[in-house]
């Protein structure tokens, strides 16, 4: 189905690339978590001082309450113009993001990994059961990709023009929590494909969210 705008890929192809993604991903992730701890080792090369200082820059765009902020921005903004359908994509884009973030905090207390700063790192199930979670042990998924890919997901379905902006700055957020030694590939990996598939669900199932933001509220102009 295309979503009426000339030159933009269709709703319908976004939702297949991303669906073969998450595919890939599932199939990779396995593979990946044996793979954890030389992959850090390799990273550790890349922790020089300007690179750290950008990496927490960028890590930031990962936090929870930006992500969730960023559809609740454009509800308001739907309010304030009286625009009913861009203040509903807003809030549902919001709960599409909420949810994600809930969903890694509750894996998060059920893997009980361990970060790669914590003595037992790279295990699953430490301290277990874990409820709540200590930070040593919150590791899978890595809740920044799990709010940042939500995000840039439900993003790229509404302005499908910047779907290469918004998914590589959600790629920089994952990467900046592996150079910053807070998470492991697989980690990223788990909250980005958690991440996406939410905001997948929302876009398949709410028929609010569907289709491209028109050109009036286009975040180009």
């Amino acid at each position: 189905m295309a979503n009426g705008r000339e030159g933009y890929p269709g709703t319908t192809s976004i939702s297949d690339a991303w669906r073969l993604t998450i595919l890939v991903g599932l199939v990779v992730l396995p593979g990946l978590v044996f793979a954890d701890h030389g992959l850090m080792t390799a990273v550790q090369g890349w922790r020089w001082p300007p690179l750290l200082e950008l990496m927490q820059l960028v890590t930031w765009l990962g936090s929870g309450s930006v992500d969730f902020g960023i559809p609740l921005i454009l509800a308001l903004e739907g309010w304030w113009r009286g625009d009913r359908d861009l203040r509903i994509r807003g809030l549902v884009g919001a709960a599409a993001v909420a949810g994600a973030g809930l969903l890694g905090q509750i894996l998060k207390n059920v893997a009980c990994r361990a970060r790669p700063s914590a003595p037992q790192a790279g295990m699953f199930f430490t301290n277990f059961p874990c409820f709540p979670a200590p930070y040593a042990s919150a590791s899978f998924p890595s809740g920044h990709a799990t709010t940042a890919f939500a995000a840039a997901v439900v993003l790229a379905f509404w302005y499908p023009r910047q779907a290469g902006v918004f998914v590589g700055v959600a790629v920089l957020v994952g990467l900046s929590r592996i150079v910053l030694g807070v998470h492991f590939p697989s980690d990223v990996l788990a909250g980005a494909l958690l991440g996406s598939a939410v905001a997948l669900a929302a876009h398949a199932y709410v028929p609010a969210v569907r289709g491209a933001v028109p050109a009036a509220h286009s975040v180009s102009k």
